[in-house]
């Protein structure tokens, strides 16, 4: 089935509702007749409601992108991207459809994320405002920690997102509010917490070198390592302050690139594999056997989990050799994630947990990931830089989904992708990029995490908003409704 097309040329945008009732469509859209046509070429006749454009210049559309700008550009900070605003305001404010919403944070995510890495990386150079707030030779983006949480990432979030497509609405806002009360507390616990660290660090030498790297002079004048100790530090002491170290940044690359043409392989309710269904044509009699709900999506994901293993466990062996060669000179050993299977279980269970999350709840990636890296003994900065550079993992697969669902179904024209590419591009280079400055100016990384419960209320907000919206529309019945079941593909 092709995607509907609304005629009218006030309300030209198709918003979901199919067989509407006048009163069913809410605000800046109307229940009309919709064109469409179906795979056989037939006509269908049948109401559906038609929004306002996404560019409309009416008050509200003003407004709400706006402000916009300052909730992506302060969330940017805490690894939080276009998924602070999917719920609040493009669903229950704007009233956009959840695949259009969704299409719109997925461009916010992209932009934003990339100027924010852009930022993160090379911003160093011009403005010395992202060096390593204890090592000013670092990097403030912990690699090694980094590349542990993204082998989990993408595999975990597509079935996060798959179990949140068959799920009500109902469960699911109730099961993200709950996420959102619980994870609220954590947020003020470490907010407090770091913020003793930092005050402690300003009147305690000791504490401050104590994540510091050993200086090669001083290294000699404690004169505690042979000529050859000696060497081997400084090629592991050369390796830590490199800006772009290319192993596990090519590594990265790698794992998310093998997972996502795997990934693609499969259907699912929201997209048909673009392998076997380019155009989102299901009439393909040749390929039904690849639709939702088949066994061949079954067979992928146990493909998809057997690779990932495999590339994991290679990691796995390959940095733990390199670590056995640290600890012949203690090597920064509080910074160690192989040295112990334990320990990078761990780190790789939070992966999961993150991708898992992102695609379930679908937004708070950062919340896990800064949490979680602050329990791995990263310091605040440290962890929201890190969570960003894992984070532009995600935002690099919902934007390969973006591009794969509009060229099947062309929901977001390309005049309206570059238009919410450019609010998250003026977000970053406005707030987020203020935010760094004061962030290093007066040393209090710990305001991240109150940044982010600000953000999990406003969703909580938008949660229970959303919720109560539908159901004054469509009934509370429509709110216990499965919107996908494997019946509706069967043969």
């Amino acid at each position: 089935m092709k995607q509907p097309t609304c005629t009218d040329p006030l309300y030209s945008l198709f918003n979901g509702g199919l067989a509407c009732s006048p009163n069913s469509c809410g605000q800046l859209s109307k229940c009309l007749p919709l064109n469409i046509q179906s795979d056989s070429g037939f006509g269908i006749n049948i109401k559906g409601c038609c929004r306002k454009s996404m560019l409309d210049p009416n008050a509200l559309n003003i407004i709400i992108y706006i402000l916009i700008i300052p909730v992506i550009g302060i969330g940017s900070l805490g690894a939080l991207g276009g998924g602070t605003v999917k719920r609040p305001f493009l669903q229950a404010i704007l009233n956009y459809d959840a695949s259009i919403a969704g299409d719109i944070t997925s461009c916010l995510m992209f932009s934003a994320q990339l100027v924010n890495m852009i930022f993160i990386f090379f911003q160093k150079y011009i403005m010395n405002q992202f060096s390593h707030p204890d090592v000013d030779e670092r990097p403030i983006i912990n690699y090694e920690i980094g590349l542990i949480y993204t082998l989990g990432i993408p595999i975990s979030m597509c079935m996060g997102s798959e179990l949140a497509n068959f799920l009500p609405l109902l469960p699911l806002l109730s099961f993200q509010v709950l996420f959102f009360v619980v994870i609220s507390p954590v947020l003020l616990y470490y907010a407090k917490k770091q913020d003793i660290i930092e005050r402690s660090k300003e009147t305690n030498n000791d504490l401050r070198n104590q994540s510091a790297l050993l200086s090669l002079t001083e290294m000699k004048d404690q004169n505690q390592y042979s000529e050859n100790q000696a060497k081997l530090y400084k090629i592991f002491y050369d390796e830590q302050c490199q800006r772009f170290p290319l192993t596990p940044i090519l590594i990265t690359l790698f794992n998310f690139a093998i997972n996502e043409l795997i990934l693609l392989m499969r259907s699912s309710p929201q997209q048909l594999s673009p392998y076997f269904f380019p155009s989102g044509n299901t009439n393909d009699t040749d390929n039904r056997d690849k639709e939702p709900c088949q066994p061949w999506n079954f067979y992928v994901v146990l493909l998809l989990i057997a690779v990932n293993m495999i590339i994991t466990s290679l990691v796995y062996f390959f940095q733990r050799k390199k670590e056995l060669l640290k600890d012949t000179i203690n090597f920064y050993n509080h910074e160690r994630y192989y040295n112990q299977f334990e320990k990078f279980f761990l780190i790789y269970t939070a992966g999961w947990a993150t991708g898992f999350v992102a695609g379930f709840i679908g937004m708070a990636a950062g919340l896990m990931m800064v949490i979680t890296m602050v329990q791995f003994k990263l310091i605040a900065a440290v962890a929201g830089a890190t969570a960003n550079y894992c984070y532009f993992l995600i935002c690099l697969q919902v934007f390969t989904d973006l591009i794969v669902g509009n060229i099947q179904n062309s929901i977001i024209s390309v005049g309206d992708q570059f238009f919410f590419y450019g609010l998250g591009i003026i977000a970053v280079l406005t707030f987020t990029n203020l935010g760094y400055y004061y962030l290093k100016k007066y040393k209090f990384g710990h305001i991240i995490f109150y940044i982010d419960f600000g953000i999990v209320i406003l969703n909580i907000c938008g949660n229970i908003a959303w919720g109560i919206e539908n159901s004054s529309r469509y009934g509370f019945v429509a709110l216990e409704q499965q919107p996908f079941t494997c019946t509706s593909y069967s043969n």
